[in-house]
C-alpha cells in the first residue's frame, strides 16, 4: 500500500477520531454530573453542509469562529477556515489555519489578498518584513465520514494536528455563527444577541444545546488483526525502566522469566542484564531517588502469533501513560503499541509551499478508502467476535 519515501515525499499520518456527539441535545443539569440526553436532531453531516455555505460568504479573517481578544486581554489562540469541501459520497475535507502566538516553531505567513481570501503566497518566519495582510500559523487537515461517526486528522510534519481546536471551532460555528433555518433563532438586544435552539418537530421548545465531540479511537485488536501485525513486522522496541540498585549487579538472570517458552527468553531477560551492567558501572549513591533509568532495545524480529500473545501477557501492567512498551515496526516504519493498539496508517504527497487544497488530500485518500474504513471499524469487529457474535461485513468483505 505504500511507496519507498523520497527525499520530496511528505509523510501524513491518519489518526481516527471517534465522533461522540453531534448535534441538538436536552441537558438536565446535576450537582454530580449532568444528564444529557439522545441527540435530538441536527447531525454531523447537516452541520458540515451549513458551515460550508457560511464560510463560503466570509473573508478568511472572518472565518474564526471567536473574537481576536482573549479573556485575559492577549492574544488567544485563532482558528480559521482555509478550505471545506463536500465530496460526492457524503464526507468532508476540512483545512483549518491554526494561529498559536506561543507555537512559532515552522511558522508561515499567508498572505490575504485585497478581496479577503487567501492569494497562496507565504513568508517564512525568517523573513524581514510583514503586515496585516498576513496571518501567522500552520495549516490542519481534517476528512469527515458522516456516515461512519468519524474524524480522520492528517498530519504533516509541516502542519499540526489539534483535535480540540477544531472540536471547539466547530461548536462555536454552530452555537454562535451559523444561521440553520429551522434550528436556531436570534432576538438582538440592545447589547446582546440570544441564539436559542429548538427542532422543525418543536419550534417553540428551546431548550437545546449543540455539542460536538470526538474522540481518539483505541482499537480492540482482532485476532486476524495480529496476524497482520506479525506478517508485518521486521523490528521490535523492547521499552522498559530499570532500577539501578547496588544489589542489581550480582542478579541472577537466569532465574528470571524462567517460564517464558514461545518468547526467546533472552530478549526479554536483556533487560537485566542491562540492569546489571548500568548498576556497575553507573550507579548513583544509594538512596538517590533518581536512580531509575529507561532502557530502549530495538530487535530484528518478525514473531509468530503465540510469541506476539506472550509478549501482551508480558506487557499487561504496563501504564498506559508510562514509558514501558512494546512496538512493533513494519518495513515503511510504522509503528504499532501493543499496549494501545493505536493503529496509525499513512499516506505520502508531495512537499508544497502552499497548504494543501481538499482535492489534493481527497485524491490521495479515495483509492484506499475502504481500508481506512475498515481500519476504523476494527474496534466494532474485535467485540463482537469476543462475545461470539459474527463479525460485520464491511465493504470490502462483501465484494
Amino acid at each position: 500500500m505504500f511507496t519507498k519515501a523520497k527525499r520530496d515525499d511528505n509523510d501524513g499520518y491518519l489518526n481516527f477520531f471517534k465522533i461522540d456527539r453531534s448535534g441538538l441535545y436536552r441537558i438536565q443539569r446535576r450537582t454530580t454530573s449532568d444528564i444529557v440526553s439522545q441527540s435530538q436532531g441536527l447531525g454531523t453531516a447537516e452541520v458540515f453542509k451549513a458551515i460550508k455555505d457560511w464560510v463560503k460568504g466570509r473573508q478568511f479573517k472572518e472565518t474564526c469562529s471567536w473574537g481576536e481578544l482573549g479573556k485575559t486581554g492577549d492574544d488567544p489562540v485563532m482558528c480559521y477556515c482555509h478550505e471545506i469541501k463536500e465530496l460526492d459520497n457524503g464526507d468532508f475535507i476540512l483545512v483549518l489555519w491554526k494561529h498559536d502566538p506561543s507555537d512559532t516553531k515552522g511558522y508561515r505567513g499567508l498572505e490575504i489578498g485585497a478581496d479577503g481570501k487567501p492569494t497562496g503566497n507565504y513568508l517564512n518566519n525568517n523573513a524581514s518584513q510583514t503586515g496585516d495582510n498576513f496571518v501567522w500559523g500552520h495549516p490542519c487537515y481534517y476528512w469527515i465520514v458522516p456516515s461512519e461517526d468519524l474524524v480522520v486528522s492528517i498530519k504533516f510534519e509541516d502542519s499540526k494536528c489539534d483535535s480540540d481546536l477544531m472540536q471547539k471551532w466547530v461548536t462555536n460555528c454552530v452555537r454562535y455563527r451559523v444561521k440553520i433555518p429551522g434550528y436556531n433563532s436570534r432576538n438582538t438586544g440592545e447589547s446582546e444577541t440570544r441564539i436559542s435552539f429548538s427542532t422543525p418537530a418543536a419550534p417553540e421548545t428551546y431548550n437545546l444545546i449543540y455539542k460536538f465531540s470526538a474522540r481518539l479511537k483505541e482499537f480492540k485488536t482482532s485476532e486476524d488483526r495480529l496476524k497482520e501485525i506479525c506478517a508485518g513486522t521486521k523490528h521490535m522496541l523492547l521499552r522498559n525502566e530499570v532500577t539501578v540498585t547496588a544489589s542489581a549487579a550480582g542478579l541472577e538472570m537466569d532465574k528470571v522469566f524462567a517460564g517464558q517458552k514461545g518468547l526467546d527468553k533472552a530478549n526479554v531477560e536483556f533487560f537485566d542484564i542491562v540492569q546489571a551492567f548500568l548498576a556497575k558501572y553507573f550507579n548513583k549513591a544509594d538512596g538517590d531517588k533518581d536512580n531509575v533509568r529507561r532502557v530502549e532495545i530495538k530487535l530484528e524480529a518478525t514473531p509468530n502469533l503465540e510469541q506476539l500473545k506472550e509478549l501482551m501477557a508480558y506487557s499487561s501492567d504496563f501504564p498506559e501513560d508510562g514509558w514501558a512498551d512494546v512496538i512493533f515496526i513494519d518495513e515503511n516504519d510504522v509503528k504499532t503499541s501493543i499496549k494501545k493498539h493505536r493503529i496509525v496508517e499513512r499516506i505520502m504527497l508531495g512537499r508544497a509551499i502552499d497548504a494543501y487544497s481538499c482535492d489534493v488530500l481527497y485524491a490521495a485518500i479515495k483509492d484506499n478508502r475502504e481500508h481506512y474504513l475498515k481500519i476504523s471499524r476494527l474496534e466494532e469487529v474485535a467485540s463482537k467476535s469476543d462475545a461470539g457474535q459474527e463479525p460485520a461485513k464491511t465493504a470490502e468483505s462483501k465484494k
